[in-house]
Formats: C-alpha cells, structure tokens, sequence
C-alpha cells in the first residue's frame, strides 16, 4: 500500500505521516522534500536557473 498525502505548507502533513508509521506495521516515511534539499547541495549553483537559486521551495512555482 502507498499513502501519499498532500497539503499545503504547515498544514500537518508530517504529523499525520508520523502518526500513520506508528500505527501501520513495515512502513517507510518517503519525504522528497529531503531528495531536493540533497540535490541542492550537489548541483553546482553555476549550472542552476536563476529561479532556482533559492534555499525554500516555495520560492518555486
């Protein structure tokens, strides 16, 4: 089973995701927010877009 949840930025999403690990046996929190902050480290700023020299996503479109 896969359960993805969406929301808007403050609106509880980790928490709920939290709640759910605790309650449902042999899952995994996938978080890609956390593949965007490592891919933010590894792409050299001299071959980013402009729009996209910013440290908070929701600077993105």
């Amino acid at each position: 089973m896969i359960v993805m949840i969406n929301g808007a930025f403050g609106s509880g999403k980790t928490t709920v995701a939290n709640r759910l690990i605790a309650e449902i046996p042999n899952c995994m929190l996938f978080d890609p927010e956390e593949v965007g902050y490592m891919l933010r480290n590894v792409i050299p700023e001299n071959i980013k877009r402009k729009e996209e020299r910013t440290n908070d996503f929701q600077d993105l479109e």
